[in-house]
């Protein structure tokens, strides 16, 4: 974000005016402004414009002396810049917006209409904050001179649904607590150090860089794990502490609102101080500045300073500009506009599913043969001049549900639904069913084939469709069809290959061919034998983009645990190996016996869990939904987040999410540990509104939900 304009109405000291920093492709990247107090009320004004509304209430200091009449409200409205890789504006530009705050005296905000504005109806795109998990809309950071930094209680878990506030309290509140310095510097070398992350190496690299270009201190002493950090903060003098608190403090925002950025200094957003030269000393504040110019090249500066300050920094730095593009006419979002569909050509749409759905390709492929243009939509399928229109949907979930519904409301009649999201009876008519797939309706899959060399499964689970919709295993294909000498890499999309009678032959013609497959549905480890397993461990088996060794089995109950290790060791798998096991929980399981699969799975070398949530088909609902949780309960969860896999987990977290919401809903509380498990890596800076929501079972700051 980069602030163009501010208007203002019933301000202590500034009344009713306009702040505008001059735009047309570019802005300033420093506003220097006077150091009068009507200046920090200027910097006080931005910082509320553009902070969350849901935030405002939360600022541990009064807004009353910024009202010139406390009875009446204090007006905001502003004109920004909207950056698309901080304001996450999805697939639009970036691009200028309008919006406006009314602020009462007890904080209470309110968010203005265009028609309530004043001041910036004409703007081309009036923005409107939703409440939502991300309580910072925008990237500020705003700093006033009383400030410190030595406080050992500092919280780097994001237990504060809030603590995006920290970047602006100190411009409200003398002597605010900005980060612990030793803490966080600690903690990006330990990160750094030990575990090469990229973003604390970056930052190792710019703190070094500061110490030693503005504090004249040995620029290598992070890169030492062996020194030890607090004597040697002790031993700063206190002009070295002060100048260095705010550069740490910024580092550290940074560093946790892009963790998943490499280098996140050159991230645009706006940088509010007031009087940085009053914590700077006469010698080093010009150093200072140009530090900052060079650490955040894309940053804008709005400065409060004394004139004789002001005239020290160089025109160097003060006539720099930063790009902002065209910023009239551009707030009405930008569509693509999607290229011209052919004349009367057939549609195809992908309702769900991640893989390339096979009816849809064999549908092309008939299509084609007849002449006809053929067009793949999978989302935003609404076009006029189509002659036909075919939707595949493989799931019967909400999101799939109500597309549907508005596929079939816009095409009527014309639309042709299939998939076993819909009607398991449904089939493609047998001529198209026996034609090969059209594989240029996928580039993606590049070299790879798709499809079935057998249908159907000997067993009827509950939880399953496949028994009523394929019935028993019978051979549909040859693995020669699948494949030519330009695709040697198949996806299989078998139910249940190993309990066909041919299995053993299949898995020959597999290994003859010296393919590599990707069992995608899993195989059956209750029909291997020590023949097919001798013929596993010839195929290449690989996962869906073929990029690893992985091999893919399911376990849905905790029967024959002992079977299925002797039949694992006749694969002679290691711990170097990756073997998935695919898992339900959420349908006939308690805690405990989730528990003790996950056990034995870290029990077999190679082995991990890969925890599917059972989703209802057919109407069939969970058998053990209120009896979950059964015998000592936080004793099993601190056990289950101790079990830690060396693959990358994304289906533990969100089978914990899973855990943590029924638990909330059963005992009105949080499991910490939990808790603490499912934020160690991944947005935790949602940690402290998910904990104030109670795993979002209620609401939580000004009615927000967690996820």
């Amino acid at each position: 974000m980069y602030l163009l304009e501010l208007y203002f109405e019933n301000a202590a000291l500034n009344g009713r005016g306009k702040f505008v920093i001059q735009h047309r492709d570019t802005i300033r990247k420093w506003t220097l402004l006077g150091a009068k107090k009507s200046g920090l009320e200027i910097l006080r004004l931005i910082a509320l414009a553009t902070a969350k509304p849901d935030c405002i209430p939360h600022l541990n200091s009064p807004i009353t002396p910024l009202f010139k009449i406390v009875q009446r409200p204090l007006q905001l409205e502003y004109q920004i810049f909207r950056h698309k890789q901080t304001e996450g504006l999805g697939r639009y530009p970036d691009a200028s917006a309008a919006g406006g705050l009314s602020i009462a005296h007890d904080k209470i905000p309110t968010i203005l209409s265009r028609r309530e504005c004043r001041y910036v109806k004409g703007s081309p795109r009036y923005y409107r904050p939703r409440n939502s998990k991300n309580l910072g809309i925008h990237f500020l950071l705003a700093y006033g001179p009383g400030f410190q930094g030595l406080v050992s209680s500092d919280d780097f878990e994001f237990n504060d649904p809030f603590h995006r506030l920290r970047r602006i309290q100190s411009l409200f509140i003398e002597n605010y607590c900005l980060t612990n310095p030793v803490d966080f510097l600690e903690l990006i070398q330990y990160r750094g150090l030990k575990y090469k992350r990229l973003s604390a190496l970056r930052v190792m690299t710019e703190v070094n860089q500061f110490f030693n270009t503005c504090l004249g201190i040995d620029p290598m002493f992070l890169h030492s794990p062996d020194l030890e950090l607090h004597p040697i903060w002790r031993k700063l003098s206190p002009w070295r502490q002060r100048m260095a608190i705010p550069v740490i403090d910024i580092c550290r925002h940074l560093y946790e609102t892009f963790p998943k950025t490499a280098n996140p200094f050159p991230m645009p957003g706006v940088m509010l101080f007031h009087r940085p030269d009053l914590f700077c000393t006469d010698k080093r504040f010009v150093s200072w500045i140009h530090f900052l110019d060079s650490l955040l090249p894309n940053f804008q500066f709005i400065i409060t300073l004394a004139d004789r300050n002001a005239e020290k920094i160089p025109p160097a730095i003060t006539k720099k500009r930063l790009p902002i593009g065209k910023t009239e006419g551009d707030s009405k979002r930008i569509r693509r506009k999607p290229a011209r569909l052919p004349t009367k050509p057939v549609l195809l749409v992908q309702v769900d599913g991640k893989l390339p759905n096979l009816a849809l390709m064999k549908l092309s492929r008939y299509h084609k043969e007849q002449g006809k243009e053929v067009i793949l939509k999978r989302r935003g399928a609404f076009y006029r001049n189509a002659e036909r229109v075919y939707a595949s949907t493989i799931f019967n979930f909400g999101s799939s549900v109500q597309y549907l519904q508005q596929l079939r409301k816009y095409y009527g009649d014309a639309l042709q639904v299939g998939g076993s999201g819909v009607d398991l009876s449904l089939r493609l008519p047998k001529k198209i069913e026996r034609m090969p797939a059209d594989y240029t309706l996928y580039p993606e899959l590049e070299d790879r084939a798709i499809g079935f060399v057998t249908r159907g499964c000997p067993h009827r689970c509950p939880f399953c469709i496949v028994p009523e919709k394929e019935g028993h295993p019978r051979k549909v294909n040859s693995i020669r069809s699948l494949v030519d000498k330009n695709r040697k890499k198949v996806i299989l999309l078998d139910d249940n290959l190993l309990s066909h009678p041919e299995a053993t032959d299949i898995l020959k013609e597999i290994a003859s061919l010296n393919l590599k497959v990707n069992f995608t549905q899993s195989l059956d480890m209750r029909y291997l034998n020590q023949a097919k397993a001798e013929l596993l461990k010839k195929i290449d088996c690989m996962n869906t983009k073929f990029t690893r060794p992985n091999h893919y089995f399911s376990l849905n109950d905790n029967k024959r645990f002992k079977t299925i290790r002797q039949k694992y060791q006749m694969l002679g798998f290691t711990y170097r190996d990756n073997v998935e096991f695919i898992c339900m929980y959420g349908f006939n399981t308690t805690l405990a016996q989730d528990l003790e699969r996950i056990r034995f799975l870290r029990s077999l070398p190679g082995a991990y869990v890969f925890m599917q949530e059972y989703k209802p088909v057919n109407n069939i609902v969970s058998s053990h939904d209120g009896q979950f949780f059964e015998g000592d309960v936080d004793r099993m969860l601190d056990e289950l987040v101790r079990i830690v896999f060396t693959q990358n987990m994304k289906s533990m977290e969100k089978y914990y999410k899973w855990i943590s919401r029924k638990y909330a809903q059963r005992y009105n509380r949080l499991h910490h540990g939990l808790v603490d498990t499912i934020f160690k890596y991944n947005n935790r800076s949602q940690k402290g509104l998910y904990i104030a929501t109670l795993a979002g079972t209620r609401n939580g700051p000004a009615g927000s939900k967690a996820g």
